[in-house]
Protein backbone atom coordinates (compact mmCIF):
# COMPACT_ATOMS: atom_id res chain seq x y z
CA UNK A 1 0.00 0.00 0.00
CA UNK A 2 2.54 2.55 0.59
CA UNK A 3 4.73 1.63 -2.46
CA UNK A 4 1.38 2.85 -4.46
CA UNK A 5 1.13 6.12 -2.30
CA UNK A 6 4.65 6.89 -3.32
CA UNK A 7 4.45 6.06 -6.68
CA UNK A 8 0.98 8.26 -6.42
CA UNK A 9 3.17 11.03 -4.87
CA UNK A 10 5.82 10.86 -7.15
CA UNK A 11 8.56 12.41 -5.61
CA UNK A 12 10.89 11.80 -8.40
CA UNK A 13 9.03 14.85 -9.77
CA UNK A 14 9.41 17.30 -6.79
CA UNK A 15 12.34 19.34 -5.87
CA UNK A 16 13.91 18.53 -2.34
CA UNK A 17 14.09 21.39 -0.50
CA UNK A 18 16.20 21.99 2.31
CA UNK A 19 14.43 23.83 5.39
CA UNK A 20 16.71 26.37 6.07
CA UNK A 21 17.44 30.29 5.94
CA UNK A 22 17.72 30.23 2.48
CA UNK A 23 14.21 28.61 1.64
CA UNK A 24 12.59 32.34 2.26
CA UNK A 25 14.94 33.48 -0.24
CA UNK A 26 14.96 31.27 -2.48
CA UNK A 27 10.79 31.19 -2.73
CA UNK A 28 11.39 35.30 -3.09
CA UNK A 29 12.70 34.76 -5.97
CA UNK A 30 10.07 32.09 -7.67
CA UNK A 31 6.95 33.29 -9.57
CA UNK A 32 4.19 33.58 -7.21
CA UNK A 33 6.50 32.66 -4.24
CA UNK A 34 5.61 28.64 -4.53
CA UNK A 35 7.10 25.85 -5.88
CA UNK A 36 3.77 23.62 -7.10
CA UNK A 37 5.55 20.28 -6.11
CA UNK A 38 8.36 20.00 -3.07
CA UNK A 39 10.01 17.60 -0.20
CA UNK A 40 10.46 19.19 2.95
CA UNK A 41 11.44 17.15 5.71
CA UNK A 42 11.92 18.35 9.33
CA UNK A 43 10.83 17.85 12.93
CA UNK A 44 7.27 18.09 14.58
CA UNK A 45 6.68 20.82 16.27
CA UNK A 46 3.44 22.32 17.74
CA UNK A 47 1.63 25.71 17.28
CA UNK A 48 0.41 26.08 21.09
CA UNK A 49 -1.25 23.23 22.73
CA UNK A 50 -0.23 19.41 21.94
CA UNK A 51 -2.58 16.64 21.81
CA UNK A 52 -2.18 14.49 24.72
CA UNK A 53 -2.48 10.45 24.57
CA UNK A 54 -5.35 9.24 26.00
CA UNK A 55 -3.33 6.23 27.37
CA UNK A 56 -0.09 7.72 27.93
CA UNK A 57 -0.56 10.93 29.49
CA UNK A 58 3.22 11.79 28.64
CA UNK A 59 2.96 11.49 25.32
CA UNK A 60 2.21 14.80 23.20
CA UNK A 61 1.38 15.14 19.49
CA UNK A 62 -0.03 16.81 16.49
CA UNK A 63 -2.37 14.19 15.23
CA UNK A 64 -4.45 11.69 17.15
CA UNK A 65 -6.75 8.36 16.19
CA UNK A 66 -8.60 6.10 18.43
CA UNK A 67 -10.25 3.53 16.12
CA UNK A 68 -12.13 0.45 17.62
CA UNK A 69 -12.76 -2.42 14.88
CA UNK A 70 -14.66 -5.38 15.02
CA UNK A 71 -12.55 -7.94 12.83
CA UNK A 72 -14.61 -10.60 11.54
CA UNK A 73 -14.18 -13.81 9.94
CA UNK A 74 -16.17 -15.05 7.11
CA UNK A 75 -17.33 -18.66 7.55
CA UNK A 76 -19.53 -19.62 4.57
CA UNK A 77 -18.40 -19.82 0.62
CA UNK A 78 -20.71 -17.25 -0.36
CA UNK A 79 -19.42 -14.32 2.67
CA UNK A 80 -15.71 -15.69 1.35
CA UNK A 81 -16.50 -15.37 -2.80
CA UNK A 82 -18.40 -11.77 -1.94
CA UNK A 83 -16.03 -10.35 0.88
CA UNK A 84 -12.73 -10.49 2.22
CA UNK A 85 -11.71 -13.59 4.49
CA UNK A 86 -11.02 -11.27 7.41
CA UNK A 87 -13.04 -7.84 7.75
CA UNK A 88 -12.63 -5.27 9.88
CA UNK A 89 -15.69 -3.07 10.12
CA UNK A 90 -15.33 0.15 12.08
CA UNK A 91 -17.39 0.71 14.81
CA UNK A 92 -15.64 3.72 16.27
CA UNK A 93 -13.40 6.30 14.98
CA UNK A 94 -12.07 9.72 16.00
CA UNK A 95 -8.54 11.77 14.30
CA UNK A 96 -7.90 15.27 15.72
CA UNK A 97 -5.34 17.46 14.57
CA UNK A 98 -3.75 20.72 16.24
CA UNK A 99 -1.49 23.52 13.99
CA UNK A 100 2.22 22.36 14.09
CA UNK A 101 5.15 23.02 11.85
CA UNK A 102 7.82 21.35 10.45
CA UNK A 103 11.66 23.08 12.42
CA UNK A 104 14.86 22.81 10.25
CA UNK A 105 18.17 21.98 11.88
CA UNK A 106 18.15 26.16 11.98
CA UNK A 107 15.12 26.64 13.23
CA UNK A 108 13.34 27.84 10.06
CA UNK A 109 9.71 26.39 10.46
CA UNK A 110 7.38 25.42 7.86
CA UNK A 111 3.53 25.08 8.29
CA UNK A 112 1.80 22.30 7.86
CA UNK A 113 -1.81 22.51 6.67
CA UNK A 114 -4.42 19.93 5.94
CA UNK A 115 -2.50 17.50 7.59
CA UNK A 116 -5.51 15.05 7.36
CA UNK A 117 -6.10 15.00 3.76
CA UNK A 118 -2.17 14.00 3.67
CA UNK A 119 -1.60 10.23 1.93
CA UNK A 120 1.04 7.80 4.15
CA UNK A 121 1.36 8.96 7.39
CA UNK A 122 1.39 5.81 9.18
CA UNK A 123 1.22 7.03 13.28
CA UNK A 124 3.28 5.46 16.32
CA UNK A 125 0.73 3.02 17.50
CA UNK A 126 0.30 3.98 21.23
CA UNK A 127 -2.05 1.55 22.36
CA UNK A 128 -3.52 -1.75 21.18
CA UNK A 129 -5.37 -3.78 22.66
CA UNK A 130 -8.01 -7.04 21.62
CA UNK A 131 -10.98 -7.53 23.91
CA UNK A 132 -13.27 -10.52 23.21
CA UNK A 133 -16.45 -10.51 22.30
CA UNK A 134 -19.92 -12.07 24.37
CA UNK A 135 -21.01 -14.95 22.00
CA UNK A 136 -24.42 -15.75 23.88
CA UNK A 137 -27.01 -16.99 21.25
CA UNK A 138 -25.62 -15.50 18.27
CA UNK A 139 -24.05 -18.77 16.67
CA UNK A 140 -27.22 -19.57 14.66
CA UNK A 141 -26.64 -15.80 13.43
CA UNK A 142 -23.15 -16.80 12.68
CA UNK A 143 -24.30 -19.93 11.29
CA UNK A 144 -26.95 -18.48 8.46
CA UNK A 145 -25.16 -15.20 7.84
CA UNK A 146 -21.87 -16.45 7.47
CA UNK A 147 -19.59 -13.78 9.20
CA UNK A 148 -18.15 -14.54 12.88
CA UNK A 149 -17.50 -11.69 15.24
CA UNK A 150 -14.70 -13.01 17.53
CA UNK A 151 -12.76 -9.90 19.10
CA UNK A 152 -12.86 -5.80 19.25
CA UNK A 153 -9.65 -4.11 18.26
CA UNK A 154 -9.08 -0.55 20.28
CA UNK A 155 -6.18 1.40 18.83
CA UNK A 156 -4.51 4.85 19.69
CA UNK A 157 -2.11 6.07 17.42
CA UNK A 158 -0.32 9.68 17.55
CA UNK A 159 1.92 11.64 15.31
CA UNK A 160 4.40 13.06 18.37
CA UNK A 161 6.18 15.69 18.93
CA UNK A 162 9.93 15.32 17.82
CA UNK A 163 9.12 13.10 15.52
CA UNK A 164 11.03 13.95 12.22
CA UNK A 165 8.75 14.02 9.02
CA UNK A 166 8.96 14.00 5.51
CA UNK A 167 6.14 16.02 3.37
CA UNK A 168 5.74 16.00 -0.66
CA UNK A 169 3.34 19.17 -1.66
CA UNK A 170 2.74 22.20 -2.41
CA UNK A 171 5.36 25.03 -0.79
CA UNK A 172 4.50 28.60 -0.74
CA UNK A 173 5.90 31.75 0.88
CA UNK A 174 3.10 34.52 2.67
CA UNK A 175 3.10 37.91 2.54
CA UNK A 176 4.33 37.99 6.33
CA UNK A 177 7.02 35.74 6.10
CA UNK A 178 5.27 32.84 6.64
CA UNK A 179 6.49 29.45 4.91
CA UNK A 180 3.76 26.77 4.44
CA UNK A 181 2.70 23.30 3.33
CA UNK A 182 -0.07 22.31 1.96
CA UNK A 183 -1.70 20.23 -1.07
CA UNK A 184 -1.33 21.22 -4.29
CA UNK A 185 -3.25 23.07 -6.22
CA UNK A 186 -3.27 20.94 -9.13
CA UNK A 187 -4.62 17.98 -7.46
CA UNK A 188 -1.37 16.00 -7.54
CA UNK A 189 -0.69 14.14 -4.31
CA UNK A 190 -0.32 15.48 -1.16
CA UNK A 191 1.62 13.07 1.17
CA UNK A 192 3.21 13.46 4.76
CA UNK A 193 5.77 10.27 5.97
CA UNK A 194 7.63 9.34 8.67
CA UNK A 195 10.50 7.94 5.97
CA UNK A 196 13.00 10.30 5.18
CA UNK A 197 13.21 11.15 1.47
CA UNK A 198 16.25 8.71 0.60
CA UNK A 199 13.88 5.77 1.80
CA UNK A 200 10.81 7.85 -0.20
CA UNK A 201 13.15 7.46 -3.64
CA UNK A 202 14.28 4.32 -2.97
CA UNK A 203 10.46 3.20 -2.51
CA UNK A 204 9.22 4.80 -5.76
CA UNK A 205 11.98 3.21 -7.80
CA UNK A 206 11.21 -0.25 -6.53
CA UNK A 207 7.31 0.86 -7.12
CA UNK A 208 7.94 2.15 -10.84
CA UNK A 209 10.22 -1.17 -11.84
CA UNK A 210 7.33 -3.47 -10.31
CA UNK A 211 4.76 -1.62 -12.10
CA UNK A 212 6.93 -2.04 -15.53
CA UNK A 213 7.43 -5.83 -14.82
CA UNK A 214 3.48 -6.21 -14.42
CA UNK A 215 3.09 -4.40 -17.50
CA UNK A 216 5.02 -6.59 -19.25
CA UNK A 217 3.77 -9.76 -17.93
CA UNK A 218 0.16 -8.28 -18.63
CA UNK A 219 0.93 -7.56 -21.95
CA UNK A 220 2.95 -10.69 -23.06
CA UNK A 221 -0.06 -12.51 -21.02
CA UNK A 222 -2.55 -10.81 -23.85
CA UNK A 223 -0.41 -11.40 -26.89
CA UNK A 224 -0.59 -15.24 -25.95
CA UNK A 225 -4.16 -15.04 -25.53
CA UNK A 226 -5.05 -13.57 -28.64
CA UNK A 227 -2.38 -16.06 -30.54
CA UNK A 228 -4.44 -18.99 -29.08
CA UNK A 229 -7.63 -17.65 -29.72
CA UNK A 230 -6.61 -17.24 -33.36
CA UNK A 231 -5.24 -21.00 -33.32
CA UNK A 232 -8.45 -22.47 -32.17
CA UNK A 233 -11.25 -20.23 -34.92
Amino acid sequence: MLLVMVMQCNVQNASHINVDGNLKDTLEVTPGARLQYAVVEGVVEPVGEPLRSQCHEDIVGVVHKVEVTEPRLGLSSLYSALFKSHDKPVLHKQVTSVPFVLRGSDGTAVQVHCPLKASGLNMEMLYKRFLQVSHGFSVLGWYFSGVKSYSRLETEEMLRVGTRVTGVGQLTLDPDGTLNLRPPSDGSKYFLSMADYDTLRKQYSAATKAWKRFAVIFALAGAAALYLHGKLR
